[in-house]
């Protein structure tokens, strides 16, 4: 399904949430999905491809999941810069813009008159 594939990519779309959702609304989406596709539970036992299906939604689930209930992640996420690929890369770029986000909203604005 073509539908399938697009949705794939935006972490929202596979949790069924909006983006302003909130944390009890991504943990309730989150439970509810990870139940219906975990591959332990997926009425799919014994079918090798529906098996094999679950558990890869399974763990598009997770990553998503990992991703939106991390609030740094998820606001590099929802700014365009979050990279798969710095998972592996402690000191990839994504820690760094992180971590200066966090410094920003950590720091209160001075107010001169």
């Amino acid at each position: 399904m073509e539908g399938d594939e697009e949705k794939s990519g935006d972490f929202y779309a596979v949790l069924g949430l909006k983006k302003e959702g909130s944390m009890a609304e991504l943990k309730n989406a989150y439970k509810k999905l990870a139940m219906k596709w975990h591959p332990d539970k997926c009425p799919a036992s014994g079918n090798k491809i529906r098996m094999d299906k679950a558990k890869e939604k399974f763990q598009e689930i997770q990553k998503a999941y990992s991703v939106l209930s991390d609030s740094n992640k998820r606001f590099l996420y929802d700014v365009g810069v979050y990279d798969k690929d710095d998972e592996e890369d402690e000191e990839g770029m994504g820690d760094f813009i992180g971590e200066i986000a966090q410094m920003m909203s950590q720091s209160k604005p001075s107010v001169s008159h």
